[in-house]
């Protein structure tokens, strides 16, 4: 049996290893970009509440991760294969929920205007707008759930941190490299590491 086939338990969390926690994560999150809940939340622009979407979005997760049995669906090869074909195009709010408390925050980060970033609503995203949309929400996941709630996770990605050489989270998460930084230093805080 590997690692990432354990099945997750809360109660031996701590046992559990990093690349098998990423991979709940993103089986989890891959849900909840799929939901069809999230959509609905998102069907009147005009009274987004990006806040309360990100909130809602980290429950979903938490339920899922939380659930008496949780395995990944085929672990990161179909994580892989889901990136290539596209996820929703809600997931970029999902993503920018986690993240950020407004959408005008969030737009610089996916590189879109307010207007591009509706009309990719009912569309599916690129690979790599979808990568990107994982790789945000991943993050911010992880952070919430080692910082306490959804806001302090947000707010720990958008401080500037020593052991990121003064950099923001959220300034490294534009790339993959940047990615596995944030991990790292994410991976240390949960292991009683320096901040």
């Amino acid at each position: 049996m590997t690692e990432d086939a354990l099945i997750y338990d809360p109660l031996r969390a701590p046992q559990v290893s990093h690349a098998a926690r990423r991979h709940w994560i993103d089986a989890a999150l891959l849900k909840v970009f799929a939901s069809t809940g999230v959509r609905r939340a998102l069907q009147d622009q005009h009274r987004l509440n990006l806040a309360a979407l990100g909130e809602q979005a980290f429950r979903a997760v938490e339920t899922l991760l939380n659930a008496p049995i949780h395995e990944p669906d085929g672990g990161a090869l179909t994580t892989h294969r889901r990136l290539v074909e596209g996820v929703p195009g809600h997931a970029l709010f999902v993503a920018a929920g986690l993240a950020f408390d407004r959408l005008i925050e969030a737009l610089p980060f996916f590189h879109l205007t307010a207007k591009t970033a509706w009309q990719k609503l009912d569309l599916v995203l690129s690979s790599s707008q979808s990568e990107q949309a994982l790789r945000l929400s991943r993050i911010a996941v992880m952070a919430a759930e080692l910082m306490g709630s959804a806001e302090a996770g947000r707010r720990y990605l958008r401080t500037h941190n020593f052991a990121l050489g003064g950099a923001t989270p959220l300034e490294l998460l534009r790339t993959a490299e940047g990615e596995q930084l944030v991990l790292a230093e994410l991976q240390a805080q949960a292991d009683g590491g320096p901040v």
